[in-house]
């Protein structure tokens, strides 16, 4: 067990106290800026405390709180901070800092074993993906996205179709302007510019100084790392507002964090945030229905919960990083005056801004674009809201008086509601949980050009584009790649090289990843190692889930045959996919 001191305004110690393999009861004790302390395997009931050397004991305090607060009891005193353990512990590191009345354990890390047999340093609580745990651990430990939990209900169609996986980005994908809608650099496409990782050095020394990290080339916090330069851009490379967001990022989301099914499903069941369909670059649609708000227009905790249970959604199971990193989003204000009222004017403006805060600050850099439909009033009304949109930010902001014209041209008809202009049935209220999300959004395809048709005259209105003919390596995309997408692959890694340390974790890093070519060129051109490419369905099945690589083909054979598969999905999603 080790205690280490992250800053030296005063002496430390640590206590050890623990029954002996004969149960007998033994103290170890040691004191100083940095104390470690073997405590034999045989040990039980260890108990670990702290205290300042001439002070009085160490504390305490809610890590969750980037503010670390005193936690007082039922007789609002301060308890000690102590570690319990029934058996003898595996390493333990415990970072201890401030003066010497307000003296803390800021970080908990325990070392634990990988499969290889190396060891790492890992957080005490962390258990599997997607446990309740993972996000119940210190904020630095929280992953980048998840933190939804006891999932019960069904899906319909399992999020992550299987094309999206293995696509690099199109030409004609809006975020593919890079660092203006939210684009940064992943380990399976991009490859960090020099003055990336400039930016990225930059914004670890602007945390150093605010004791975010304890040192320079210390791993960025676990729930922010993934988006580090999402951060940094979104700041326009103003390093402390991007320090700003980051703290931001955990009193409005770390905090919240796990949230369970349960806890929301009577709000979700209201249709007032749902994900339905993706448009033409696989990117998932959001809709907002503001007159299904009911009771959460005066609950403004109520409604960020369900908007970050809905976008955590979002992230974990629809997103595929340096592939599909954003999302579009359509408002919907159809019969949104039954909810106005003069006395709830206020309500309603703190809860639209605490929404904004979430989709703006949280989630930053996310949204490619908005479109607000359904508009009730005459156009002054429209130009009253256009009047306040921030010019750098009109571009994404549109408000079309015709619904289906403005929309149509960015999806697939099958990926929309048909008050949209799509061929999906509408949603009642109840219906809109489980999300929606359908196959083919880019359009069908075929394998071979004799299936070739050309639309006829009945067709044109349709708004569905021709089948595509598969390219070279390409797969159909009817089939869903969810069993085998992990927490750790949706959170994705950030191409960090901005300091001799984060390289070498990046290059480690990007031999376990699904590269695109030309991220594996990329690698190879930098650093003279052969990269793995990931072209196709089949590459990515042998480096994420080897076991079921028969499975993908089998799956696609029979429903080109007429068959209706069925597949269940392990982790907490223990509900049966139509395929």
């Amino acid at each position: 067990l080790e205690m280490v001191s992250r800053d030296f305004r005063c002496l430390r110690s640590m206590r050890v106290d623990y029954l002996d393999a004969e149960g007998e009861r033994q103290t170890l004790t040691g004191s100083g800026f940095r104390v470690a302390i073997h405590v034999p395997s045989a040990a039980r009931n260890v108990e670990v405390s702290f205290q300042v050397v001439g002070g009085g004991p160490v504390c305490k305090v809610d890590r969750r709180d980037p503010g670390m607060p005193f936690v007082k009891d039922a007789n609002d005193e301060r308890p000690p901070e102590i570690f319990c353990y029934e058996e003898c512990p595996p390493c333990v590191q415990y970072e201890i800092r401030g003066v010497a009345w307000r003296a803390h354990i800021s970080r908990v890390s325990e070392q634990i074993a990988r499969n290889g047999g190396d060891e790492e340093i890992a957080p005490a609580r962390s258990v599997g993906p997607d446990g309740r745990a993972l996000f119940d651990s210190v904020p630095d430990m929280v992953p980048a996205v998840g933190g939804i939990v006891d999932l019960r209900e069904a899906q319909r169609v399992p999020p992550a179709p299987g094309g999206a996986a293995v696509r690099a980005h199109g030409h004609g994908d809006l975020h593919a302007r890079r660092g203006e809608e939210g684009l940064q650099a992943h380990l399976p496409e991009h490859a960090a510019t020099e003055e990336e990782n400039a930016a990225l050095l930059e914004y670890r020394r602007t945390l150093l100084k605010r004791g975010a990290l304890a040192a320079e080339d210390d791993p960025f916090p676990r729930y922010m790392g993934a988006h580090a330069l999402r951060l940094v851009q979104s700041a326009k490379y103003n390093m402390q507002k991007a320090a700003d967001m980051m703290k931001t990022c955990v009193t409005e989301r770390v905090r919240r964090l796990p949230i369970a099914e349960a806890d929301v499903i009577d709000d979700l069941r209201l249709g007032f945030a749902y994900w339905h369909g993706r448009d033409r670059n696989c990117r998932p649609c959001l809709v907002l229905k503001l007159a299904r708000m009911g009771p959460m227009l005066l609950d403004k905790e109520r409604a960020v919960r369900l908007v970050i249970f809905a976008l955590e959604y979002g992230l974990r199971f629809a997103m595929v990083p340096g592939r599909v990193e954003n999302w579009v989003v359509v408002i919907d204000m159809e019969n949104v005056m039954s909810i106005v009222n003069p006395m709830r004017i206020g309500s309603l403006i703190s809860t639209a801004s605490a929404i904004g805060t979430t989709l703006e600050k949280v989630y930053c850099g996310r949204m490619v674009w908005i479109k607000i439909v359904n508009l009730p009033g005459s156009g002054m009304l429209t130009r009253a809201i256009n009047g306040v949109i921030p010019s750098e930010k009109k571009d994404k902001i549109e408000i079309p008086t015709d619904v289906k014209a403005a929309l149509l041209p960015h999806f697939e008809p099958n990926q929309l509601e048909c008050r949209y202009g799509g061929t999906a049935p509408d949603l009642r209220p109840e219906e809109t949980y489980p999300f929606r999300f359908f196959p083919n959004p880019r359009g069908s395809v075929v394998r071979d050009s004799s299936a070739m048709w050309e639309k006829d005259a009945d067709e044109v209105d349709t708004g569905a584009a021709p089948p595509r003919k598969l390219e070279e390596g390409q797969e159909v995309e009817d089939f869903s790649l969810h069993a085998s997408a992990t927490l750790a692959f949706h959170e994705g890694v950030l191409w960090d090289e901005s300091s001799d340390a984060a390289r070498a974790r990046c290059l480690d890093l990007a031999q376990r990843s699904t590269l695109t070519p030309e991220a594996a060129s990329a690698l190879t051109q930098r650093h003279g190692k052969p990269a793995k490419l990931c072209r196709s369905v089949t590459d990515w099945m042998q480096t994420v889930n080897p076991q079921v690589i028969g499975r993908v083909s089998i799956m696609r054979s029979s429903t080109q045959q007429g068959e209706d598969l069925e597949v269940r999905c392990p982790g907490n999603l223990s509900n049966i996919v139509s395929l």
